[in-house]
């Protein structure tokens, strides 16, 4: 209804001004979990409400009709009247059983799921069943049932629809050489995703994955692991070829030589490793040949390595270490080159312009710093983001870059100019 003048929320509207809803509270119903409320919801039928809780509970609560608080209520002056007899009480008469919140609110059922639920909704069927959709944080939906005239009630799980994508952070991604198909890694599988129709075409088991490749041919992947494993996964079989114990530690960083007849991996055991392609006999068939990994040559480091980066003509290999410096070597003969230092936390990502002339470098210390690969020098240092930011990279032919952040935003930068030409939003 409408108030008039005056009336309303106490305290929300002020005097003489008209309120189009009046709130009054009619009681208290108290939930079993003591954690606080996240979401409450009716279904549009009015007869069913459920609270979210904070430690991921669903408490449903049956709205009851007029007839059936009726009967509830008599039932109430019943086991009133039973407790006064049992304590000795000659009345045979309950007076003024009171009608609370909690008796229009009983509850019927408390939901808990595998996953923590992040949202839901609930539809009363005529039937009498009560579907319950649940959007869980693992990036999967649920469709529950519940027949709530059945005691004691239960739910059933209908259906579980498993989203095409990861269910835990996604910690690399990379384009094959068309740029038709995205891989993507995670911490228990890798995805094979068709760039133009946005489907997942292949899903395979894996390592906690934190660097990724394709192999020139695009028909392979290679994946760096977090238990220092760097596995090679066939894409048309969807199969694992090959996992190399390739470090110690972790596989923070794989990059493809140019010359695309091997890769070099970087990792926490402080050491950048060079490897090549090979192809082998298969011992089952005999005669048929399949791809395979052969470490050739090993450069040691002072520190845990973080990154690595080939220059696009073979001639320089930049490595990002964990006490915020960046060493280039000469690929050929791994001698050292330059220390490039000026970061004041570990340097996240690197890139080489096609024309070898520019380092760009990103850090958690939220900086992007653009260097001169002929002395070593710093162009410019620019505060970038507002979070660390976790990866750069160069346009092919140019000298435009983007560099993505923690502070959900993607940004588009002139490295000759030094200037910030757009901001991507949506993350």
């Amino acid at each position: 209804g409408t108030g008039e003048e005056g009336e309303g929320l106490k305290g929300g509207s002020e005097p003489g001004q008209k309120c189009p809803v009046i709130c009054s509270a009619l009681g208290v119903v108290k939930r079993q979990s003591s954690d606080r409320a996240m979401e409450v919801r009716v279904d549009r039928a009015g007869g069913y409400l459920g609270c979210l809780n904070g430690n991921s509970t669903l408490e449903l609560f049956k709205v009851r009709s007029g007839a059936e608080l009726q009967t509830a209520m008599k039932k109430k002056a019943k086991k009133a009247l039973k407790r006064l007899q049992k304590a000795g009480s000659e009345d045979t008469k309950v007076a003024g059983v009171e009608c609370t919140v909690a008796d229009e609110l009983p509850l019927i059922h408390t939901l808990s799921s595998k996953a923590r639920i992040r949202s839901f909704d609930l539809q009363a069927r005529a039937t009498g069943e009560l579907l319950l959709l649940l959007a869980l944080q693992n990036n999967s939906f649920e469709l529950h049932t519940l027949l709530a005239t059945a005691q004691p009630t239960t739910t059933s799980l209908l259906y579980s629809v498993a989203a095409p994508g990861h269910r835990t952070d996604i910690r690399t991604v990379c384009f094959s050489s068309d740029n038709t198909c995205i891989v993507s890694g995670s911490s228990k599988t890798v995805k094979v995703w068709n760039r133009s129709t946005q489907q997942c075409i292949r899903t395979m088991p894996s390592g906690y994955a934190l660097c990724s490749a394709f192999v020139p041919g695009d028909r392979h992947v290679l994946i760096g692991t977090k238990s220092g494993e760097v596995q090679l996964f066939d894409i048309a079989s969807g199969g694992l070829l090959e996992g190399v114990k390739a470090h110690s530690g972790a596989v923070w960083a794989l990059c493809l030589a140019p010359d695309r007849r091997g890769f070099v991996t970087g990792s926490a055991d402080h050491e950048v490793r060079f490897w090549e392609f090979e192809l082998v006999t298969e011992e089952e068939s005999g005669s048929r040949k399949r791809l395979s990994l052969v470490h050739v040559k090993t450069l040691k480091m002072s520190e845990d390595v973080l990154g690595v980066q080939y220059s696009p003509d073979g001639r320089l290999l930049a490595v990002s270490l964990l006490d915020c410096t960046v060493k280039v070597f000469f690929a050929d003969t791994l001698k050292f080159f330059l220390s490039l230092y000026g970061h004041k936390l570990p340097v996240l990502s690197m890139d080489i312009s096609s024309d070898g002339m520019l380092l760009v470098t990103c850090s958690a210390d939220k900086n992007i710093k653009i260097w001169g690969l002929d002395f070593g020098d710093c162009h410019k240092s620019i505060f970038a983001h507002d979070d660390s930011i976790m990866a750069v990279r160069f346009i092919p032919k140019t000298h435009l870059l983007f560099s993505g952040s923690k502070d959900k935003t993607i940004k588009y930068w002139d490295a000759d100019n030094f200037e910030h030409i757009s901001t991507l939003v949506g993350h």
